[in-house]
């Protein structure tokens, strides 16, 4: 049960990160520690970064007495920035809430001034400030760092928490990157809030960084349309005026490090080609939730997809699979993972040859209403 004691603290800052450079990442921290005292709470939430990285983040994180370290064990597992801010938000006893970007250099003042904006406004977005590649690299004083350009909206801002909870936090059909951001300011204006875009002085400077999470080689879960899926996401839940969400699901749940150790033994394994038949077939079985234990599933192309036999057969019109790429495969089977098994311990690789996901799947108790 949550604690509801009233805090010793004002604010609450959460900073999610995967894989940012050390270097980024120190910047980040050292520029944030300087401003914190015993009434911030602030927690970076590695959500699955590698493992060398993740012991070499702890040691940095370490010099920094005010902020705190959460370790998810999500290697190989989608990005899930919106699970990462609620798990901290569903702990939360602080009357404010910060989502704080890692590539986010603060100005000095910036947490004492958050806090004497949203006591005047409910919810303020901070603008960026982007660094080139060449003026990221520098140790300066915020002042003197050379800007290239002042963005707009950003994933920085800070709530009343209370607010956030009554919207039951970000909604966590968002993976990766985009609009998860958008979709809770526009939540909020429906909720009756107001977002303050502060442009009187710049407080935070954006430094540059490479993005090889988007790039279709990496063996990591990759979907190369699901920015442009989130955004079409976003689109339709202003259009259907949503203003709570995760109400199918549970959110901000925390990790059972045993659950994900159990994901090394699976008790079934089995092997599908790569057919729209099969998939969809697999992913019929996945959402009945009818099986207890842990599943590993290997996918491949079909040995047939190319073969002159089947050449043929297409061109006089004859029945067979559908035969799908491991691309599309890919897509439908994260779609799955998405929309009804995100909360689920597992595992996904891929390469040119196969798909390989494991997962752990608790079975459904039945209830007869008869």
């Amino acid at each position: 049960m949550k604690d509801t004691k009233p805090s010793l603290h004002d604010i609450t800052v959460v900073i999610p990160n995967r894989n940012r450079s050390i270097a980024t990442v120190k910047r980040t921290l050292t520029y944030l520690n300087i401003q914190l005292a015993h009434n911030v709470v602030a927690v970076v939430v590695d959500y699955g970064s590698d493992l060398y990285y993740q012991k070499e983040l702890s040691i940095l994180v370490e010099k920094f007495p005010y902020i705190r370290l959460e370790l998810c064990p999500v290697q190989q597992q989608l990005f899930h920035k919106t699970r990462a801010i609620n798990l901290v938000l569903r702990q939360s006893r602080t009357p404010y809430f910060m989502v704080l970007d890692m590539d986010c250099i603060c100005h000095p003042r910036f947490i004492k001034k958050a806090i004497a904006l949203v006591e005047m406004s409910r919810v303020v977005n901070f603008p960026y400030g982007f660094l080139s590649k060449a003026e990221s690299k520098y140790e300066k004083s915020f002042q003197d760092y050379k800007i290239d350009f002042v963005g707009g909206l950003t994933g920085t801002a800070i709530f009343n928490t209370s607010d956030l909870m009554n919207l039951n936090g970000f909604d966590e059909v968002y993976h990766n990157w985009g609009a998860e951001d958008a979709d809770m300011f526009e939540r909020l204006a429906k909720y009756g809030i107001k977002t303050t875009h502060y442009t009187d002085e710049l407080l935070l400077l954006h430094q540059w960084h490479a993005k090889p999470y988007r790039q279709n080689n990496s063996t990591s879960p990759y979907h190369s349309s699901l920015e442009k899926i989130n955004h079409e996401y976003f689109s339709l839940s202003r259009k259907l005026k949503r203003i709570k969400v995760n109400q199918k699901m549970d959110w901000g749940l925390s990790f059972d490090q045993e659950l994900y150790n159990q994901l090394r033994t699976p008790s079934t394994s089995i092997e599908l080609n790569s057919t729209y038949e099969e998939l969809t077939a697999l992913c019929f079985q996945l959402n009945e939730s009818v099986f207890d234990g842990v599943l590993s599933i290997t996918i491949k192309t079909s040995s047939k997809a190319k073969s002159l036999r089947s050449l043929i057969k297409s061109l006089l019109g004859k029945k067979q699979p559908k035969y799908l790429s491991l691309k599309v495969a890919n897509e439908l089977i994260l779609q799955t993972i998405i929309s009804g098994l995100r909360n689920q311990p597992y595992t996904y690789q891929r390469n040119d040859a196969y798909i390989r996901f494991v997962i752990s799947l608790p079975k459904t108790k039945m209830v007869n209403t008869f």
